[in-house]
């Protein structure tokens, strides 16, 4: 019995996914589980990750026009289809809508059970317009019907696909990491020479429009040397955040790291941040997988007014909202952190870090799996999964 995990992407920094095939592997549900994603010039076409895991990568990306998105994504289609469709497939999980079109083909070729596993509000993300939009909303409410359950990354995404398609069988996954202990290093305060009376605020994750990155280099740049700014991670504005780190002492540039190796890194600041610009609908009702790293490296949080995160934020207690995603707001919200008590912050912390963990998601997979979707536990009587490399889940 196999389990596919269908996203166009080379697979290297997909922590979600790789925690849930992780916990499908722990609950002995399947032989095996592939993680099904295109190609990229230097990687191999099948890579095992642990134990029954590995990554299946088919094509190769091209083109970034709508035609040619679409010729990439027919062929890719195609591709995987004429893989999978005589195989024992126990259960299909779609991480994006651009997958789902796949996913129903491949559940009435092999009978498999199909979930939607949206990453974000498919049909209202940053830059989705046009006839891309068109399309992509049609694909969705003639399909999403085919799923036997879906899962979310928060429950203002939840809330809206529930209204939208009258859906019942749905879950919130949050993408927390493992719950652990981490010990607090001076990496970026020795890399950067950063003073040690200097607060060293993060910013960690994709790098690009629509998460107020020059709104932070603008807010940062007037602080007068009050705070400094680390922005880690890849995406179309990293050179630009390069130059700017050359022209500004106070701000700094780190490439991506490895996904087992964030959590470290995290620990390294004294501070996190999540400014996201409401520039769609999916933004507005994002939950950021960067503030679960600040909560579980017992980071203070400062985050612009998007509905969940903020909601999040007061509720626990573990930080500031800004007024607004503006750079004014973002170097006044900086302040006001920097006078809290961080004692008071520290335990609502280590509450919240205990409750938001990926062993109480885990727990809600088990069920969407075992009741929901009505699998069982494919028992090997040495423990076989019990192998499986806890440190690949980060």
């Amino acid at each position: 019995m196999i389990n596919i995990h269908l996203y166009p992407s080379p697979f290297l920094n997909e922590s979600r996914i790789l925690r849930e095939a992780c916990s499908l592997s722990r609950l002995a549900l399947f032989d095996r589980i592939d993680l099904v994603g295109v190609g990229q010039e230097g990687l191999p076409a099948l890579e095992d990750l642990q134990d029954n895991i590995r990554i299946v990568r088919i094509g190769q990306r091209s083109g970034d026009r709508l035609i040619g998105k679409l010729r990439r994504t027919g062929d890719w289609t195609r591709a995987v289809y004429q893989r999978y469709r005589d195989d024992k497939l126990g259960c299909i999980n779609c991480h994006s809508i651009a997958t789902l079109p796949l996913g129903v083909l491949l559940k009435r070729a092999t009978g498999a059970r199909l979930v939607y596993d949206a990453h974000e509000l498919e049909t209202e993300t940053n830059g989705l317009g046009g006839l891309r939009k068109c399309l992509t909303r049609w694909a969705e409410r003639a399909l999403i019907r085919h799923a036997d359950h879906c899962i979310f990354v928060g429950q203002a995404i939840e809330q809206w696909y529930v209204r939208k398609y009258a859906l019942r069988n749905v879950t919130v996954l949050y993408n927390c990491p493992p719950r652990r202990s981490v010990n607090p290093a001076d990496y970026f305060r020795k890399a950067y020479s950063i003073d040690a009376g200097t607060p060293i605020f993060l910013y960690q994750g994709f790098i690009g429009e629509g998460r107020g990155i020059r709104n932070l280099v603008e807010a940062f740049a007037g602080l007068a040397g009050r705070a400094a700014l680390v922005v880690m991670g890849y995406g179309p504005l990293a050179d630009w955040i390069a130059g700017e780190a050359a022209r500004h002492g106070d701000i700094h540039y780190h490439p991506a790291v490895a996904p087992e190796r964030l959590l470290d890194y995290t620990a390294a600041a004294d501070f996190g941040l999540s400014v996201i610009e409401a520039t769609s609908l999916s933004y507005e009702y994002c939950m950021p997988n960067k503030l679960f790293e600040y909560v579980m490296a017992r980071k203070p949080v400062l985050v612009s007014p998007t509905r969940e995160q903020s909601e999040f934020v007061r509720r626990h207690g573990i930080g500031e909202v800004t007024s607004d995603a503006s750079a004014a707001a973002i170097r006044d919200g900086v302040l006001r952190l920097l006078t809290r008590d961080q004692r008071v912050l520290q335990d609502a912390l280590v509450r919240t870090a205990d409750e938001y963990c990926w062993e109480g998601q885990e727990a809600k997979l088990e069920i969407v799996y075992l009741n929901a979707l009505g699998m069982r536990s494919r028992t090997y009587g040495q423990g076989h999964h019990g192998e499986v490399r806890h440190d690949l889940c980060h």
